[in-house]
């Protein structure tokens, strides 16, 4: 129920402690997150929203927040509670009440029941609004106070009027106060949430006990700060670093200003050396004019326009040459006539020979005969003479003749290679008549004329020198005087071809000059532009750099503003974290052996083996709840790990009844928690609750839409506060949306009912409350025994499942304490006496019957025997005087 913004404000005040060594910077931004909690609760830790949220914050408002600790609230003691018991309650309008409705709170028990919806929430809200000054459900369900109070059908809410008394019997006010009351409320989601955390596994129990005492939003609240801050703040000198890198350019720049003349003079140096390489007492610029360009030729321009101009060919024709030719074709001429004419002169061998020839060719084909005749060479008819012997014989005779032959083939083929060869030595003369447009002169049209394959001796006409019959046919000397011209044209050409080489190399060389001297000058250019660009850049570095220097001091100031803000929150955190590990110690401390009891009192029916033997509660927020069995006290487990659900929630509300009580709380408010356990334990429960003495000073209000239980509490209540205890009815609005209220419901307990009864003469419903109170305290009689190891009876029964009828269980209940010599006990001879007494009312006697099967209506039945009634009210009412509890 208490608020997470209440929880931090106790962190806040925590941060003020004289042992917290804490910067005000720290507590500065505390005292902001608390005063601007409800929009820091309402961002979390996803895409870094609380943390953004928070620096804009920092930016804003730290530096005018004063650091100053919140009121203190009292602590939550019993030397310091500002009264001892609430009295009065005015509730509405306010959630399901629309009207003002007044409580009388003054008894010490007093018990609400009714169906659900009836309104019992709505008045434990109240009282929650009135004592912590916030309704938790509101938070938990995101809607605003004002919201989630206001009656739905009027539309508005009033703060309840909560009136108490204090230690002197004087009405007071209650002032709201989270920190004094917060441990004085137990609810049902509570116990629930406890139950459904220890199902979890281990590492999801850290909020554990924040949910058991109401702390969970708190929990919830600082688990949402993100880890850093760094990323919404200005930590880096991006700014500055690049401003840092610029001047360290420019410290470059200076340094290439300040060289500038010793650069220059490197640069001459090397230009120096490299002319010099060329030649010894070359200058520089002398090596530049060599090289030339094209605005102002020089050497290197001269060599390429020589060395353009390509010769001509080699022609290879010469005097000597074609003289040489004609003179072969000459005598190859002279040769092919000489062996004709030999020829000639055996002209008629020559027949003969072909006729041998002829023959000896046919010998393969008609061997056997002779070719000319068909005459048989053998045989009674035979050729006189063998013509192909005579053919053999006669080419032997004629070998001359084939001789001469063959030269004369030989002397034709030798003619017409040189007559091919110096057609093509005329043919390159016709080709350089050409070049030299003279192929219209006689020569040149002579020349040109030649067919490709001249026949015969077409040279004749020109060699030996002879005087032309053809006009058109020109002279060997006119023939000759071309070759010379040609031969000379050679001679210069290869004198060009000597000449050429030395131009070739010296350019070559001063090509490579060139590129050097290309090179050195761009290296001097570049040097020229970059002093020229650092001068630039030294003069206007301050306008260029106008904006970043100013974010560079800005960038200066952020993050010494920031760097203050990171160290703030990263301690704020460690502190926030640190508190909040810290409040399992503070919760849980003292509280092991009283829960413990409480538990074991809660279980009450469990063997005694199984009850616990110790609970070690933890000190820290991701600790162990761990338990020891007195089966095996040595053992130490888990208890969320070992207990049932219904033993769990046991033990969630025996830790929250120990922290009450533990601080003394006046009021212990339970919210529907009862409905949280179940039946089993109820009656364990509420025997610790409300017929102990643990809390016999705390006013107890409970709401409950159990009837039974609420009767339980009525039935069970020592008789000595039976009179403080006062029960309302909660019952649905009958159409004007306002809950019905029954304030004077009358008790509940079976004795004060038969009382009543007996008061009006009423000895029929006498009887009746007699019987339900006689079987009551039996069972309690019996159970105490049972506490002091005399609950073992020997009882009649009338069948298989019946029951025993009453009088049969106090007959029992008699001779158990009759026969237990040893046991001595205050209560022995009074139970003794009042079981006596009711025992001596005769079986048959009206009375008994009534109490062994109840009063029934009965038309003209005899009175009952008004003093033996009498008799039986007074000695129950004896009894329950009696301290029956177990253990007592």
């Amino acid at each position: 129920m208490a608020s997470a913004r209440q929880d931090f404000e106790r962190y806040v005040q925590w941060l003020y402690q004289p042992d917290k060594q804490v910067s005000e910077d720290v507590r500065r931004l505390a005292a902001l997150a608390l005063g601007n909690f409800d929009q820091l609760a309402g961002t979390s830790r996803q895409r870094n929203q609380r943390s953004t949220y928070l620096v804009g914050l920092l930016r804003r408002d730290l530096a005018t927040t004063v650091a100053a600790a919140p009121a203190v609230a009292a602590e939550a003691n019993a030397a310091t509670w500002p009264w001892a018991k609430l009295r009065h309650l005015t509730i509405g309008p306010f959630r399901g009440f629309r009207v003002a409705e007044p409580f009388d709170l003054s008894k010490q028990v007093i018990l609400f029941y009714g169906p659900n919806g009836s309104g019992k929430t709505s008045l434990c809200e109240g009282l929650e609004y009135a004592l912590l000054g916030d309704v938790e459900e509101a938070g938990n369900k995101r809607i605003s106070a004002r919201t989630y109070l206001a009656n739905v059908h009027d539309g508005r809410f009033e703060p309840p009027v909560l009136k108490a008394t204090d230690q002197q019997g004087r009405e007071v006010d209650v002032v709201a106060s989270l920190d004094t009351y917060r441990f004085c409320f137990i609810e049902k989601n509570r116990i629930d949430s406890f139950s459904r955390i220890a199902a979890r596994p281990n590492a999801q129990r850290a909020e554990l006990i924040a949910t058991l005492f109401g702390m969970d939003q708190f929990n919830e609240f600082v688990s949402h700060f993100n880890e850093s801050i760094d990323g919404q703040l200005v930590l880096g000198s991006e700014r500055q670093d690049a401003l840092a890198a610029r001047r360290d350019a420019l410290t470059t720049d200076r340094a290439i200003v300040e060289g500038e003349a010793a650069s220059q003079q490197g640069l001459s140096d090397e230009e120096g050396a490299l002319a010099r390489d060329y030649a010894a007492e070359t200058t520089y610029e002398a090596l530049k004019n060599l090289t030339g360009t094209a605005e102002a030729p020089g050497r290197l321009q001269e060599l390429d326009g020589i060395l353009e101009a390509v010769p001509p060919n080699l022609l290879g024709v010469t005097r000597r040459g074609v003289l040489g030719a004609l003179e072969k074709a000459q005598q190859c001429g002279a040769e092919l006539d000489a062996v004709i004419g030999a020829l000639r002169a055996k002209s008629d061998q020559v027949s003969f020979k072909a006729l041998y020839d002829s023959v000896l060719a046919l010998q393969n084909v008609v061997g056997d005969r002779c070719p000319a005749c068909d005459t048989p060479l053998n045989g009674q008819s035979h050729v006189a003479t063998d013509p192909y012997q005579k053919a053999a014989e006669g080419l032997s005779r004629l070998e001359e003749l084939a001789a001469l032959q063959d030269q004369q083939q030989t002397a034709e083929t030798a003619l017409g290679q040189v007559s091919r060869e110096l057609r093509q030595v005329f043919a390159q003369i016709a080709a350089y008549l050409t070049g030299q447009a003279e192929e219209v002169t006689a020569t040149g049209r002579w020349v040109t004329q030649l067919p490709g394959d001249p026949a015969g001796r077409w040279w004749s006409a020109i060699y030996p020198q002879v005087a032309s019959a053809e006009a058109e046919v020109p002279s060997l000397d006119d023939i000759l005087a071309v070759i010379d011209r040609m031969e000379a044209q050679d001679d210069a050409s290869r004198q060009a071809h000597q000449d050429r080489q030395p131009h070739v190399a010296e350019r070559r060389r001063l090509s490579e000059f060139q590129l050097r001297v290309q090179a050195q000058d761009l290296r001097r250019q570049q040097l020229n532009d970059t002093i020229e660009a650092s001068k630039n850049r030294i003069k206007a570095f301050d306008e260029t750099n106008a904006e970043l220097i100013a974010q560079a001091e800005q960038e200066k100031l952020d993050i010494a503003r920031d760097t203050r803000y990171k160290a703030a929150y990263d301690r704020f955190l460690e502190e926030l974290r640190a508190y909040r590990d810290q409040l399992p110690e503070q919760l849980m401390a003292g509280l092991n052996d009283a829960a413990k009891d409480l538990y074991n009192a809660f279980n009450r029916n469990d063997r005694n083996e199984d009850k616990l033997s110790a609970l070690h509660l933890p000190l820290t927020g991701d600790g162990k709840i761990e338990i020891s069995f007195r089966g095996n006290p040595e053992a130490r487990v888990d208890a969320l790990h070992v207990l049932s659900e219904g033993h769990v929630r046991c033990l969630g509300l025996a830790i929250l009844m120990a922290k009450a009580k533990s601080i003394g709380c006046p009021v212990i408010i339970f919210d529907d928690a009862i409905n949280a356990i179940d039946h089993e334990h109820r009656g364990g429960i509420r025997e610790a609750i409300f017929e102990s003495d643990d809390f016999s000073q705390t006013q107890l209000i409970v709401t409950c839409h159990s009837n039974e239980f609420i009767k339980d509490i009525q039935q069970h209540l020592p008789v000595q506060r039976r009179g403080s205890c006062q029960v309302y009815l909660f019952r649905h609005h009958d159409g004007n949306y306002q809950p019905r209220v029954t304030g004077n419901v009358p008790i509940a307990n079976y004795i004060a009912k038969a009382r009543a009864a007996r008061d009006v003469l009423n000895d029929r419903d006498a009887l009746a409350a007699s019987r339900q109170a006689l079987e009551m305290l039996s069972e309690k009689t019996w159970r105490w025994l049972g506490s002091h190891d005399q609950g073992l009876l020997n009882l009649l029964l009338a069948g298989v499942g019946a029951e025993p009828s009453l009088r049969n269980l106090c007959e029992a209940l008699v001779k158990k304490l009759r026969d237990a010599q040893t046991f001595n006990h205050v209560n022995k001879d009074p139970l003794l006496t009042a079981y006596g007494r009711i025992l001596g009312i005769p079986v048959t006697n009206l009375v008994w019957a009534n109490l062994n099967k109840g009063t029934h209506e009965e038309a003209e039945r005899d009175d009952f025997d008004s003093e033996l009634v009498e008799t039986v009210v007074q000695t129950l009412e004896e009894l329950d005087q009696l301290d029956l509890r177990p253990g007592r």
